[in-house]
């Protein structure tokens, strides 16, 4: 028997609420495996600390007090 005879046989065996479930669940494989398209890389955040006065010890300070937040 092939491996499709024997899926097929086997959802034959489900009930509608398994077989909704195994559809989404074969869509999630397939979109898986779709590559994601890669954008291009922003930088929109240069210039945000334009005006402080931070060296990069205060920065490093100041971004450890913002993370225990």
């Amino acid at each position: 028997m092939t491996t499709i005879k024997k899926i097929e046989t086997k959802i034959n065996q489900l009930t509608p609420d398994l077989i909704d479930e195994l559809d989404h669940y074969l869509d999630y494989l397939i979109n898986k495996r779709v590559a994601k398209k890669s954008r291009k890389l922003t930088q929109n955040w240069a210039g945000g600390l334009k005006g402080e006065s931070y060296n990069s010890i205060e920065l490093q300070k100041k971004a450890l007090d913002w993370r225990q937040k």
